[in-house]
């Protein structure tokens, strides 16, 4: 039997009200007068009153002591999570920029118009000082410009022809400063480039997540090149990290700089002189796995919607056990978080923890509570106790965090660094979540007992995925291949998300998938196949006559039945695999204030007409969404 939260008292306003009327006859029989204008009627409603709101007050002591509880086992808010995004830094031809080092910080503008945001950068970024301004396939036979369509999003291409045979080669070409330097020139020690794959076409699409690449790596090599001077062979380059698969995912490629080039002029691509890069086939792609890109990127890193924040001071320690000291920004990365104690000239470091309960007495370590930024350090037993006297000093910590970073493309604009001529995000940034409230922090800790910090039951993987924020609901799909649908697959488990955004219909992009991944790669069991993607949707279109009270307003009528129909049809809300009756349909309607009638009702999905009044069947995986409906209004007649 599940438990139940205890009522201490449960009278209402209208209850103790009776109450008091019956007491009247047995304490005062000469009050007679009952009516609400009696005088001291009205000292009976104020203290029935006054006596409900001490009722409301006693009845939370069950959920402070709800609240002591889970402080106990260890459970608190989940911190804001922050947004990532991955923005490309423009060169100018003249540039002497050489490297953006790690944690470098942009700006953006939300859409709220609050206060800007800081993001930082992962790592270092060794900046290739000339623009990529030319792109070009050689396919065989002859060169193919690419440039157009590789600057502009969403205009895609493929980047060793439409049939790659080995030889296939992307041409990239860099521009010179004006004049072209006559002498050799360095590129830096490491290239970095990004390729993104379309947006409509990667957006919802399954990824696996057991750190084994899906679908498997094709049989080909990519062999970078480049070419030193005019009328010399090509020289390879060396390849240290490829997270593309051969352009067959979205991800980064860092590759080794030309040590000595010069501008070449190959004409079939450019008339002027380039410092040439290009990317060789070695194998055969495949049948169906020929990539298509979106664009590729020089200069291009990933940021994190978090402000590291140097040399705060937080205080003179009084030696004294559990000494709490607060930091002046929350919430906090609880792992950045870097202390020091000055006493004279004696200065000693000290390192975060998970908790107090196993350090050594003498371990100089110290817990944070990520939402409080509440430090505190040991009691002598567990722990040490900084000397008395001391300077505690942060000497470094990230703060951040929230739903507020997941900023539309271009809204990463700068300051750029010194060099560079602009700074942009191409794709919007993801990931970013508030502070968890308590009704959710109470909703969350019964499967976070169940499942002890593991995913095991599909329950617990919907828990974990909630708890990134960003999401608006998640389904664990057991035994369940996005390879081999209908069939049953032992060991492997599909998780369809659905993104907390306005799209229609709402597409987890694949950052977010790919983020989803690495959570549940951490937690789930070692023989577990894990997939994430997002729904199979079906659009439901509603062509309807209504008939409406003459005197309405028609138009108002007409906004407020389409408003009606997408919240029936929000596939935020709704229950995966759960079929659509077109009788529903006609129900929501008729709960529009001022709608008499439904003259006539006709239901397309996914562009065709659905015949009868049978269900709409969904598959498992599957969820609905409402667009485009046209909803016509007349006056009712009366016959």
């Amino acid at each position: 039997m599940p438990l139940k939260e205890p009522v201490l008292d449960d009278r209402t306003f209208e209850q103790l009200m009776a109450e008091l009327r019956l007491r009247i006859p047995r304490y005062t029989k000469e009050w007679t007068n009952f009516n609400d204008s009696d005088p001291g009627m009205t000292l009976l409603q104020l203290f029935a009153w006054l006596t409900e709101l001490m009722l409301f007050r006693m009845n939370q002591v069950p959920l402070k002591n709800y609240v002591k509880f889970l402080k106990l086992l260890g459970l608190e808010l989940t911190p804001a999570r922050p947004a990532s995004a991955h923005v490309t830094l423009v060169t100018k031809a003249d540039s002497t920029a050489s490297s953006l080092p790690k944690l470098t910080q942009f700006t953006a503008q939300p859409d709220d118009g609050g206060e800007p945001l800081v993001f930082e950068t992962e790592r270092g970024l060794d900046l290739i000082r000339f623009p990529l301004d030319t792109v070009g396939i050689f396919d065989g036979a002859a060169f193919t410009p690419a440039t157009d369509a590789n600057a502009t999003p969403g205009t895609t291409f493929q980047p060793f022809g439409w049939a790659p045979e080995p030889g296939n080669a992307l041409y990239l070409g860099f521009a010179p400063p004006d004049p072209p330097p006559t002498t050799a020139t360095r590129f830096p020690q490491t290239m970095t480039f990004r390729v993104s794959m379309p947006a409509e076409a990667t957006a919802g699409a399954p990824q696996k997540c057991t750190g084994v690449s899906s679908p498997p790596i094709p049989p080909v090599t990519l062999i970078w090149e480049y070419r030193p001077k005019p009328g010399e062979p090509w020289e390879r380059l060396n390849v240290f990290e490829d997270e593309t698969a051969a352009f067959t995912r979205e991800g980064y490629i860092r590759v080794a700089g030309p040590e000595s080039i010069l501008p070449i002029v190959e004409a079939r691509l450019n008339p002027a002189a380039r410092f040439w890069i290009r990317v060789r086939l070695d194998g055969r792609y495949p049948a169906g796995r020929v990539p298509t890109i979106d664009f590729l990127r020089s200069n291009t890193v990933e940021v994190r919607n978090l402000q590291t924040v140097r040399e705060e001071i937080l205080g003179e320690s009084t030696g004294e056990p559990n000494l709490p000291f607060t930091l002046q920004r929350k919430p906090v990365q609880g792992a950045s978080v870097r202390i020091r104690t000055e006493i004279g000239e004696t200065i000693e470091h000290w390192t975060p923890t998970a908790d107090l309960l196993a350090p050594r007495p003498d371990a100089r370590h110290f817990v944070v509570n990520p939402t409080s930024g509440v430090i505190q350090f040991g009691d002598g037993t567990t722990g040490r106790i900084p000397d008395a006297g001391a300077l505690v000093i942060v000497t470094e910590y990230r703060s951040g965090g929230g739903k507020r970073g997941n900023v539309d493309s271009g809204a990463i604009a700068g300051p750029p660094p010194s060099g560079v001529e602009a700074v942009k995000n191409e794709r919007a940034a993801v990931g970013g979540s508030d502070e968890e409230t308590l009704d959710q922090l109470q909703q969350r800790a019964p499967a976070v007992l169940r499942r002890r910090n593991r995913a095991v039951t599909p329950d617990d993987f919907e828990v974990l995925v909630k708890e990134m924020g960003g999401i608006a609901q998640a389904k664990a799909l057991p035994l369940f291949h996005p390879d081999h649908p209908g069939v049953s697959v032992a060991g492997a488990i599909t998780v369809v998300i659905v993104p907390d955004n306005e799209d229609r219909p709402p597409k987890p992009s694949s950052d977010l998938i790919r983020a989803t991944c690495d959570l549940l790669d951490e937690k789930r069991l070692l023989t577990t196949e894990v997939f994430v993607k997002g729904p199979a949707y079906q659009e439901i279109r509603v062509e309807a006559r209504v008939t409406a009270k003459p005197y309405a307003s028609f138009d108002a009528v007409t906004l407020e039945v389409i408003k009606k129909l997408d919240a029936l049809l929000n596939p935020r809300t709704r229950v995966f695999g759960d079929e659509l009756f077109p009788t529903r349909l006609y129900s929501t309607i008729l709960e529009v204030p001022d709608v008499v009638g439904v003259l006539a009702l006709n239901v397309y999905v996914d562009g065709r007409r659905h015949q009868g009044l049978e269900p709409i069947t969904v598959p498992v995986d599957g969820l609905v969404f409402g667009r485009d409906h046209i909803i016509t209004v007349s006056p009712a007649v009366d016959r």
